[in-house]
C-alpha cells in the first residue's frame, strides 16, 4: 500500500512538472520572438538553469539532508544521461525536421561537457589507486578535490560565454505579448516547476529504501527521470514551435548546469567530501563510475552529431540518435 501510495505522489508531481514546464517552453519562445536574442543562450541559460533546479535542489536536499551524495551523484550524472536521450528520442519522433542538420550551436558548450567529466574522473582514478594501496600523491586529497570542482565553476562560465557567442538565424515572427506579460508569466510557471520538485527527493529515496535499490541507482531512475522531465517537456515543446536552436541549448545548458551542481554541493558541504565518500567511502558504489562513464560516451556521441556532415538519408542520419538510446538501454541493464 505504502508502495502505492508513493508511485500515485510521483506520478502526480510529475504531472505538474510537465504541464508547468509546457508553459513555461511557451513563454520562452514568445520571449525569444521578442527580444531576437540567440535562442541558444536563451535555451542555454535562462531555461536550462530553471529546468534544472530540480536536480540542485534534489542535489542538495539528498547529500545535507539525507546524507546521502550517491543520491546526488546518480541524480546528476543520470539525469545527463536521460537529457540527451530526451534529444535522441525527439530527433527521431521529429524525424522529418533533421534537426542535428539545421542546428548550428552548442559545439563549444557540448566540448566543454566533455572537459567536465574528464575532470571528474581525476578523483574517480585518485581514489582508485589510492583503494589499490597507492600512496605516492604529495598532496592532500581534500585539496585536490577542492580544485577539481573549481576547475567544473570555471568551465561552467566558460560554457555561459561561449553559448553568448553563438549566432543562430533569428525569427521572422514577433510576440504580439508585453515583456510584463512574458516575465510575469514565465516567473510563476518557474516558481511551480521548482516547488513541485522539492518533493521529489523524498519520493525518490523512500522508493529507493523499499525497492531495495542502489543509492545511485535509485537517483539514476527515479530521480533522473523525475528531474528530467522539464527538460523532457521543453524539448518536445520546442521542437513543436521549431525553435531547434532553444530545445538544442536547454539540454546541452541544463547537462553543464547540472555537473556544475556537483562542484557546488562539494564546495558548500564543508563537514565531508563528496568525493571521497562516494568514490572511495561508505557510500561507495559501482553504479557512480558507470554512470559517469557513460555521460562521457553519450557527450562525446552528440558532439559526432554536431559536427558531422549534413546527412539526408534517414537510415544513416538516424545512427548517432540510435546509438545514444542504445547507451541508455544498457546502462539500465547492467544496473538491474
Amino acid at each position: 500500500m505504502e508502495l502505492f501510495v508513493l508511485l500515485v505522489q510521483y506520478l502526480l508531481l510529475a504531472f505538474i512538472v510537465i504541464f508547468a514546464t509546457s508553459k513555461l517552453s511557451y513563454y520562452v519562445d514568445e520571449l525569444d520572438k521578442k527580444t531576437h536574442i540567440s535562442g541558444a543562450l536563451i535555451g542555454g541559460v535562462l531555461l536550462a538553469t530553471i529546468t534544472s533546479m530540480p536536480e540542485f535542489i534534489t542535489s542538495i536536499t539528498s547529500t545535507l539532508s539525507l546524507n546521502a551524495p550517491a543520491l546526488a551523484f546518480g541524480n546528476v550524472f543520470g539525469s545527463n544521461i536521460f537529457n540527451i536521450m530526451i534529444l535522441a528520442i525527439a530527433d527521431i519522433f521529429f524525424i522529418k525536421h533533421m534537426f542535428f542538420n539545421k542546428v548550428k550551436t552548442q559545439r563549444k558548450t557540448n566540448f566543454l561537457v566533455i572537459i567536465m567529466y574528464v575532470i571528474f574522473l581525476i578523483p574517480l582514478f585518485l581514489n582508485l589507486f589510492s583503494s589499490m594501496g597507492y600512496q605516492s600523491f604529495t598532496f592532500d586529497f581534500l585539496l585536490v578535490f577542492n580544485i577539481a570542482s573549481i576547475l567544473i565553476l570555471i568551465v561552467y562560465v566558460l560554457s555561459i560565454l561561449a553559448m553568448g557567442q553563438d549566432e543562430t538565424e533569428q525569427s521572422e515572427e514577433t510576440s504580439d505579448l508585453t515583456y510584463k506579460k512574458i516575465g510575469t508569466m514565465f516567473f510563476l510557471w518557474a516558481l511551480v516547476v521548482i516547488a513541485s520538485s522539492y518533493f521529489v527527493t523524498i519520493i525518490a529515496s523512500n522508493l529507493g529504501e523499499i525497492l531495495n535499490l542502489d543509492q545511485s541507482f535509485a537517483g539514476a531512475i527515479f530521480l533522473g527521470i523525475a528531474t528530467s522531465l522539464p527538460e523532457f517537456t521543453a524539448v518536445i515543446t520546442l521542437f513543436k514551435l521549431k525553435n531547434h536552436e532553444a530545445a538544442l541549448g536547454n539540454i546541452v545548458g541544463s547537462n553543464v548546469f547540472n555537473l556544475t551542481i556537483i562542484s557546488v554541493v562539494d564546495i558548500i558541504n564543508v563537514k565531508d567530501d563528496i568525493f571521497v565518500q562516494v568514490f572511495n567511502g561508505e557510500n561507495a558504489t559501482e553504479n557512480v563510475p558507470l554512470l559517469l562513464l557513460l555521460g562521457l560516451i553519450n557527450s562525446i556521441i552528440l558532439m559526432f552529431a554536431l559536427l558531422r556532415r549534413k546527412s539526408y538519408n534517414k537510415f544513416t542520419y538516424i545512427i548517432p540518435s540510435v546509438c545514444i538510446l542504445i547507451v541508455y538501454l544498457i546502462y539500465i541493464g547492467l544496473s538491474l
